[in-house]
């Protein structure tokens, strides 16, 4: 019987740590994160820590389409003449 009390016991304590627990992250969250500053810098870290790692899976390789300067079509320039 000791056994199964200290069980239950056991259970019980684990529930209150629980929902104490999660009680003070709740408000933490309420009081924290509302204010001006913390919220901007939060989601800033995020944001950049976010973009070096999508920077870092990205080889040297691949830069993408290169804007080239558009050179002119003589063929072209002979019609604007002719009118």
């Amino acid at each position: 019987m000791s056994s199964e009390k200290k069980a239950k016991k056991c259970k019980i304590k684990k529930a209150v740590c629980y929902v104490i627990g999660s009680a003070a992250v709740c408000a933490g969250a309420v009081i924290i994160i509302p204010k001006p500053k913390v919220s901007p810098y939060i989601s800033g870290t995020i944001s950049k820590k976010m973009a070096k790692i999508s920077n870092a899976k990205k080889s040297e390789d691949d830069w993408g389409p290169v804007i080239e300067k558009k050179q002119h079509d003589p063929v072209v320039e002979e019609d604007k003449d002719a009118n």
